[in-house]
């Protein structure tokens, strides 16, 4: 059997990219080793369970990310009460160094807006179509 240089140099070339991608590896976050990340995806694991076992207010609405110890709070809440008490919480987790806390407090709705109707000079409410009505059907031909 008879080998081809021309493939000689295609199985080589590819054997030197495999080793070469094998040494350098897939890691994108050099800054962070592998067991960081795993004590960062349970240090989160812990926030997520302390905010849902607080015996008064449960936080599902709450997403937690840490990165080096630093816990991330994100989400909505009902007031700012709520929203100092999982800091607080957070904080408390082993592991977590900072809370940053960037949790919104829910808006309160205030009901229908009023809609100003500059050309005609007055307020009116949004229409709103009547419900389950069919279109009217169109006028017989003549």
């Amino acid at each position: 059997m008879r080998i081809n240089i021309n493939s000689l140099r295609g199985i080589g070339a590819t054997a030197l990219l495999a080793v070469a991608v094998g040494v350098t590896g897939c890691q994108s976050n050099r800054d962070r080793t592998t067991g960081q990340a795993i004590n960062d995806k349970m240090t989160a694991f812990n926030v997520n369970h302390a905010l849902s076992s607080d015996p008064v207010l449960k936080f599902p609405d709450v997403k937690v990310h840490v990165y080096n110890g630093n816990a991330q709070l994100t989400g909505f809440v009902d007031s700012e009460d709520q929203r100092n008490r999982a800091a607080e919480i957070a904080s408390g987790v082993p592991g977590v160094s900072q809370v940053i806390n960037e949790i919104t407090i829910k808006p309160t709705p205030t009901g229908r807006a009023i809609i100003r109707d500059p050309l005609k000079g007055h307020e009116r409410l949004p229409e709103t179509p009547a419900p389950n009505t069919a279109p009217e059907p169109p006028p017989p031909p003549r």
